[in-house]
């Protein structure tokens, strides 16, 4: 699939429940889930997930359980890659890293070739970017340093030519 200037519906959605997750995930669509990192320990400059990073990326893997996920990517960082270990260990997913300096090369040479659902780890800075690279559009802004629990379902019809995103909060 091609990316273009396509028509976005944005929808807020709330708390995620395992019940709306699935919901928000069309099956007739290619489907970007997009999470920010867990918190994180306060040290250097590649810190791991605190206790309660750890424990958001349980809760994670357990809202995605019963949604087949056919990839999972992460940038090169523990809190990236550990904020989606539960759920790739669940799952039997390889983790495929990309560089958030390189936003848009890996959607145009990754992503854009890949089918199905999709799980991406960013960050607060690179995961707007990241959205607005895949809509064509700049409608996300930067997420507050200190917000952890976005989930973003950017949903993908080729044949209508439109865009559903859902934004929800674990």
């Amino acid at each position: 699939m091609t990316f273009s200037q396509q028509k976005v519906d944005t929808v807020f959605v709330g708390k995620a429940t395992s019940k709306n997750l699935r919901q928000s995930i069309d099956k007739k669509a290619l489907v970007y889930i997009v999470v920010r990192h867990g918190e994180k320990e306060n040290n250097g400059k590649n810190p791991h997930l605190s206790d309660a990073g750890k424990e958001r990326a349980k809760r994670l893997a357990q809202l995605f359980k019963k949604v087949k996920i056919q990839n999972a990517f992460s940038t090169d960082f523990f809190r990236t890659r550990e904020t989606l270990e539960p759920l790739i260990l669940e799952k039997k997913l390889d983790l495929k890293i990309y560089n958030p300096r390189e936003i848009p090369e890996f959607v145009k040479n990754d992503l854009s070739k890949n089918t199905g659902v999709n799980i991406i780890s960013g960050h607060s800075n690179t995961n707007p970017i990241l959205l607005n690279e895949l809509i064509q559009q700049p409608l996300f802004k930067d997420i507050p340093d200190e917000k952890f629990n976005d989930i973003y379902i950017v949903n993908f019809f080729e044949n209508d030519k439109k865009v559903k995103v859902y934004h929800l909060l674990y």
